[in-house]
């Protein structure tokens, strides 16, 4: 399961690596967009639906549907878990901290065998060095590094970030 899905991109993408993928959100609208591109990716073992995650008892699954649940949002955005997750299925979410009250509503929701595993170090990878530019350059107050005047900060921040060529 996709929980928070948007408009299925990912989840539609995901399809490929499982037998089937549900993908759920709260907004309509984004589910419209969501089916329109599924349908475009000819891909059958996607499906989404409607859902509203603070609600208990409104979600559209069955106990024990899923094996395995992925929330943007991470595991705190969904209060039933525990009714929809199979035993020992897996939740795997994306916090950027409070690791504690991630644990603490886990625990209200049912989980008894709690387990983090934190990547904190990530890396992106660049077809050329125009690409890794215009990356760089689109975060909020950094300056546009394909300019001729950056032309040596950029060099150094190319050869600074480059791994195996």
């Amino acid at each position: 399961m996709d929980a928070g899905c948007g408009d299925g991109e990912f989840t539609i993408k995901m399809g490929q690596y499982a037998n089937r993928i549900v993908g759920f959100d709260n907004s309509e609208e984004l589910l419209k967009i969501a089916k329109t591109n599924l349908y475009e990716s000819g891909i059958s073992n996607v499906h989404f639906a409607y859902g509203w995650t603070k609600d208990k008892e409104a979600l559209p699954f069955d106990n024990d549907e899923f094996d395995f649940i992925f929330c943007r949002r991470g595991p705190t955005s969904i209060l039933n878990h525990s009714r929809i997750l199979k035993s020992k299925g897996l939740i795997m979410g994306i916090h950027t901290s409070e690791f504690d009250k991630v644990q603490e509503r886990l625990k209200e929701n049912g989980f008894s065998s709690i387990e983090f595993e934190i990547f904190d170090r990530a890396f992106a990878v660049f077809p050329n060095e125009n690409e890794f530019v215009k990356y760089i350059s689109a975060f909020p107050g950094n300056p546009e590094y394909s300019l001729p005047e950056y032309k040596d900060i950029t060099k150094k921040m190319i050869e600074d970030h480059t791994v195996e060529g």
